[in-house]
C-alpha cells in the first residue's frame, strides 16, 4: 500500500473532475471492465480534417504542417492558416473549459484510485476493479492539437491551460503494476511532443512558464517505473499467494486447450492440473518465490542509475523464465507464467523523464529570451530559475544536461543509455533542440 498513489478527497483531486466522471463507465456490471469513455473525436468539431504533423529525427520539433492542411481543405483560404485553424477548434466544442475546473488541486488521481478499489473488495485483487481511458492516446493528441494551435496564434490563456490539462490527464494514468506505468508514458510522449512546439512559438509569459515549470517538477517518470515496478511484484506476489490458499482457481488458470489439440496435450494437461491441485503445498510456495526472486533481480538496485544495467537483467530473467516454462515443473511454472516481458522499459521512463526535464529547462531559457532577447551561452546563467527541480542528467545524475547554442535555438543533449557523452552525437546521445521559426 506504502507505493500506490496516495487516497485523496474529491476537494483534492483533478480527477473529481464533473466531466470525467461523466465519462467512467462499467461496461459489464460485475466485472472489472471499468472505463472512461470520452466521445469521439470529442474535442473536434464534426467532420473535422486533421492537420498533419511533420516527424522529425534528432530532438528536432515535430509541427503543424499547415500548408498541406490547407490544401486538404480545398486551397480556398484568404486568412493565416493558423488563424483558420484555431477558429475552427475553439474551445473544444465546450469542453476544454470544463476540463480546466480543478488544475488548481493538487493531485491526478484517477478515480476509482488503487486504494478504494481494493478496499472495495476486501483487499482481494482478483476482483478489484481499476478503470481504463478508451482511446487515451488519440484523446491526447486532440488536446495536442489544440496547445499547438493555440501557441501558433499566441493565444496565451488556452496554451497554459490546455498544457496543463495534458500534464494532468498523463499522471493520472499512474497507478499499480507495470501497465500504470507504460499508459503514462506513452501518454506523456504525445504531451511533451506537443510541448515542444508550443514553446517555440512567443505564446507564453514568465507566469505561465513558471505555472509550466512546477508542474513538469512533480512527476518523475523513473520513479514512477520503480514503483510501478514494486507493485507489479507485490500485487502478482499477493494474486499466486492467493491462488496457494484457493487451489480451485487453478483449475481454470492451468486448462484451455480445445478439443482439437492434442490427445497427450490434453492428457499432460489433466495430469498437471491434477499434481498442481493435489500436490504437497510446498510447490506453490517454491514457485511464488521464484517469481518474486526473479522479479527482484529484474528491478535491480535502488538509485537514479539502476535503469542503465536495467536491459540486460530483463533478458537474463526472460531466459529464467522461459527455461522453467519449457516443461510443467511444479515447482516454478506458475511464477515463470506470471512473469512479463517488460523489454527495457526503464530505458523509455529514463528518455522521457530526459524529455521533461528538457522542457523544464527550456522554460528558464524562453524567461531570459523574453527579458534579455536572445538565449544565453551558458545555463549557469539560468540556475538561479532551475534551483528547484531536478535537471541533471538520468544517464548521470551528478551531471547537469549538456547545452550548446546553435542557429536560431539550442540544443540539450544526454549522455544516453551508454552513459558516454559524444558530445551531442546524433544516434550516440539523446538530442533536444528548440529551434524557433524565423
Amino acid at each position: 500500500m506504502a507505493l500506490m498513489p496516495p487516497k485523496v478527497s474529491d476537494e483534492e483531486n483533478y480527477f473529481a473532475n464533473p466531466l470525467l466522471e461523466s465519462w467512467l463507465h462499467v461496461k459489464q456490471p460485475g466485472t472489472l471492465n471499468l472505463r472512461y469513455v470520452p466521445p469521439q473525436n470529442a474535442l473536434l468539431p464534426k467532420n473535422f480534417i486533421r492537420p498533419t504533423i511533420l516527424r522529425s529525427r534528432d530532438g528536432e520539433i515535430e509541427r503543424l504542417h499547415m500548408h498541406t492542411w490547407i490544401k486538404k481543405r480545398g486551397g480556398q483560404e484568404t486568412e493565416p492558416a493558423a488563424i483558420v485553424l484555431a477558429r475552427e477548434l475553439g474551445d473544444g466544442n465546450g469542453l476544454l473549459p470544463k476540463l480546466a475546473e480543478g488544475l488548481s488541486k493538487p493531485f491526478s488521481i484517477i478515480k476509482p484510485g488503487q486504494r478504494e478499489a481494493l478496499e472495495a473488495v476486501g483487499d482481494n485483487p482478483w476482483q478489484a476493479s481499476l478503470p481504463d481511458f478508451l482511446g487515451l492516446d488519440d484523446f491526447q493528441r486532440q488536446l495536442g492539437l489544440h496547445l499547438r494551435s493555440a501557441a501558433l496564434v499566441r493565444d496565451d490563456a488556452k496554451t497554459i491551460s490546455t498544457a496543463l490539462i495534458m500534464l494532468r490527464i498523463s499522471e493520472g494514468m499512474a497507478r499499480g503494476g507495470m501497465i500504470g506505468c507504460l499508459v503514462p508514458l506513452a501518454a506523456h510522449d504525445i504531451t511533451f511532443d506537443a510541448l515542444h512546439e508550443a514553446l517555440s512559438n512567443p505564446a507564453w509569459t514568465e507566469e505561465s512558464l513558471g505555472r509550466l515549470q512546477v508542474r513538469l517538477g512533480q512527476f518523475d517518470d523513473l520513479q514512477q517505473y520503480q514503483s510501478a515496478h514494486g507493485q507489479e511484484i507485490l500485487g502478482m506476489f499477493f494474486q499466486l499467494a492467493y491462488l496457494r490458499e484457493h487451489h480451485h482457481l487453478l483449475q481454470d488458470l492451468i486448462s484451455g486447450r480445445s478439443s482439437d489439440s492434442p490427445f497427450w496435450e490434453r492428457k499432460a494437461e489433466r495430469i498437471f492440473s491434477f499434481v498442481m491441485l493435489h500436490g504437497p503445498i510446498g510447490w506453490h510456495d517454491a514457485t511464488v518465490a521464484f517469481y518474486a526472486d526473479c522479479m527482484l533481480e529484474q528491478l535491480g538496485p535502488p538509485g537514479p542509475e539502476a535503469w542503465l544495467t536495467a536491459g540486460a537483467r530483463a533478458e537474463v530473467v526472460l531466459r529464467r523464465s522461459k527455461s522453467a516454462n519449457s516443461w510443467p515443473n511444479p515447482r516454478r511454472i506458475l511464477g515463470a507464467i506470471a512473469i512479463p516481458n517488460i523489454g527495457n522499459i526503464a530505458q523509455a521512463a529514463a528518455q522521457t523523464l530526459f524529455h521533461r526535464r528538457c522542457l523544464i529547462i527550456a522554460c528558464a531559457l524562453e524567461k531570459h529570451r523574453m527579458k534579455q532577447g536572445d538565449f544565453p551561452s551558458s545555463l549557469d546563467v539560468v540556475k538561479d530559475d532551475l534551483k528547484l527541480f531536478q535537471v541533471t542528467d538520468p544517464a548521470s545524475p551528478a551531471m547537469p544536461l549538456s547545452y550548446r547554442l546553435e542557429t536560431n535555438g539550442y540544443l540539450l543533449w544526454s549522455a544516453g543509455p551508454d552513459a558516454q557523452d559524444n558530445g551531442g552525437a546524433k544516434d550516440k546521445d539523446w538530442l533536444w533542440r528548440m529551434k524557433l521559426e524565423p
